[in-house]
């Protein structure tokens, strides 16, 4: 929840977390004014409600931010992937970059004009804070419109966007940062989720590479101070960071942000997790006790968690061989930066991957020995989209080919023969 003063306040504050016990509050006749907080796509979907029930909406997004995201289509190609001719042609080539870059301004531009900014009315506040292929970087995360009356309930509603900070909230009034007010009957926060990992101090996060949310210190002359663990990943972090620019020229630049504080390398919580789930200081120990999964932000949750956890599954199990050090601090390295690159202020908060997953699936099931070309010709295996049901039959797979192992029952009837 946003950190602002309500002990004077006399109207009520849920979390979109919460938003579907709250309906029947909403819908109360004496609910007519409501403010939303927060410009996720949560945001987006709670406006989307209230103004199908008919009321006002102040829908405010802080002035320091990334802005509002760009809303896009669910069928979008993969920029992580670096290997292979037909990539190398599209990453590492002049004209391949000048396609790449075409295809991303003429997608923008289908979702700008999906959403009709160029009208200029109230609308044109939601555009994206940044100068070019917006669709692209995602600097503020990703909406997808789902309903078919989204954009036209949001013009013909009673919406009024702004943008400002809530300093208080006194009796029925919002006091903004900037000494403006505003009135409401109901708040509604969207402003997302905070420490997933808060059960944990920090020093058991540095040990499970999780990044902790405090682990930098604001010098007196304004600098910071940063962790011990992040000093000694620099030169891993240096020589990733050129790595990526080498692969992948069309992330080096980055875009012209209209908040370019953003955009801030040193801001970055980094998941230090080998394949975004085993925690590296454990492998080392050769200790398979422990994954954390589910951290991963992409459009295919249920097929990447799918076949994230089984492999995570073989891990525990013994059954997945881990590559030397050096190979699994360069993985996490490169990780980091490229995430960081690709989905700038979101990619600094979590391992973004939204439509980059396919690459990451395919290191999976080749550690694990599972076919990853699922299509059935080489035509749809470039140019359709992956589906969960494409990787239906995976587990028998390597059931399949899995080689015996030893139980308890055979080790006792090995112990008493002899």
């Amino acid at each position: 929840m946003p950190e602002f003063d309500m002990s004077d306040a006399s109207i009520p504050l849920t979390h979109s977390r919460d938003l579907g016990v709250s309906v029947a509050d909403l819908r109360s006749d004496d609910i007519q004014n409501v403010v939303v907080v927060g410009a996720a796509k949560s945001a987006y979907d709670a406006v989307y409600l209230l103004l199908s029930m008919g009321k006002k909406v102040t829908w405010l997004i802080r002035p320091d931010g990334s802005g509002p995201m760009p809303i896009l289509p669910t069928e979008i190609p993969s920029i992580l992937n670096s290997t292979g001719p037909i990539c190398s042609f599209f990453q590492r080539t002049a004209i391949g970059r000048w396609i790449t870059g075409a295809f991303w301004d003429n997608t923008t531009h289908a979702s700008e004009k999906n959403a009709g900014f160029a009208k200029g009315d109230h609308i044109a506040a939601l555009k994206p804070e940044v100068k070019a292929k917006s669709a692209f970087w995602f600097n503020s995360g990703l909406g997808i419109v789902t309903i078919s009356d989204f954009w036209p309930t949001l013009r013909g509603g009673n919406l009024k966007v702004g943008r400002g900070n809530i300093d208080s909230v006194k009796g029925d009034s919002l006091i903004l940062q900037s000494g403006d007010t505003l009135q409401a009957d109901y708040i509604v926060s969207c402003t997302g989720w905070g420490d997933h990992f808060g059960m944990f101090d920090a020093e058991t996060k540095t040990e499970l590479g999780l990044p902790a949310f405090d682990d930098t210190k604001i010098l007196p002359g304004g600098g910071e101070s940063r962790s011990k663990e992040d000093i000694a990943w620099e030169k891993h972090d240096v020589s990733a960071s050129k790595t990526v620019n080498e692969r992948l020229p069309f992330l080096s630049q980055g875009p012209e942000l209209k908040n370019p504080k953003t955009n801030n390398a040193s801001a970055q919580r980094r998941w230090r997790l080998y394949k975004r789930c085993i925690t590296l200081n454990l492998a080392l120990k050769n200790d398979c006790s422990l994954v954390i999964l589910g951290q991963i932000h992409t459009i295919q949750t249920p097929m990447v968690s799918e076949i994230q956890s089984f492999w995570s599954i073989l891990y525990l199990l013994g059954e997945i061989d881990l590559p030397d050090e050096a190979t699994m601090t360069r993985e996490i390295a490169e990780w980091n930066v490229w995430t960081r690159k690709r989905y700038i202020s979101q990619g600094q908060k979590f391992p973004y991957c939204i439509f980059d997953f396919l690459p990451y699936l395919v290191g999976l099931c080749k550690d694990a020995g599972i076919n990853s070309q699922r299509k059935d010709n080489v035509f749809s295996e470039f140019f359709q989209p992956y589906r969960p049901e494409d990787f239906c039959g995976f587990v028998d797979e390597y059931l399949a080919k899995r080689l015996p192992r030893k139980t308890l029952d055979d080790a006792s009837s090995v112990q008493s023969s002899t």
